[in-house]
């Protein structure tokens, strides 16, 4: 039985195989000629050595055992989120991460709740299976949007002026405008760092 299963041992696993090479290597021309001929760490060796003689030298007890974690870390997000998304998914086409991200934040927020990266609204999505046969094909027409844009930014004499950041987004031809406010150092640790690049 044990031949039998060293037998299986070796023909499951290479790995198995090389240790048993070095072990009975070891047995005949003893560590030092051992270490220098298959350039394996002492302590690695004696790993293999000690698995093996305390399994009464069996092979199998040289096949290496599965390494990943019994606990591994779990993505979990609340259920109000995912629900939103898949909602905002449904009635507007399967829009992406990134058309999402704003809305997201927006209702994290009216729920005080923790909002998602952009990165893991797409791994909500691709694991929750968020994606719907139907579709929404908006007809081309002119953008009916007067474009809202100053020639030259006034002068700064006195404080008062609040530096602000927006954000829009058009999901069927419907526009959607988040405004985020920014504080001074905010713009210089900005501004350094594309100085800096």
């Amino acid at each position: 039985m044990k031949m039998m299963q060293d037998g299986l041992a070796l023909e499951i696993s290479d790995v198995a195989g090389f240790r048993i090479h070095v072990i009975n290597h070891y047995y005949k021309y003893g560590l030092r000629g051992t270490l220098d001929a298959f350039k394996v760490k002492r302590s690695t060796f004696y790993d293999w050595k000690i698995l093996y003689e305390r399994s009464g030298r069996r092979i199998i007890s040289l096949v290496p055992h599965q390494t990943r974690p019994l606990h591994v870390r779990r993505m979990e997000t609340d259920w109000r989120i995912i629900a939103f998304i898949k909602e905002m998914r449904k009635e507007h086409g399967n829009i992406g991460k990134s058309m999402l991200k704003p809305f997201v934040d927006a209702y994290a927020k009216e729920l005080d709740i923790k909002t998602l990266a952009t990165s893991t609204i797409g791994k909500v999505i691709k694991r929750r299976h968020l994606t719907f046969e139907k579709k929404v094909y908006a007809k081309k027409q002119a953008n009916k949007f007067k474009k809202l844009r100053t020639r030259k930014s006034p002068r700064v004499t006195t404080p008062g002026f609040i530096q602000m950041d927006s954000i829009v987004v058009y999901i069927n031809y419907e526009k959607y405008l988040f405004m985020y406010k920014t504080s001074h150092q905010q713009q210089q640790e900005k501004y350094s760092s594309n100085f800096s690049n």
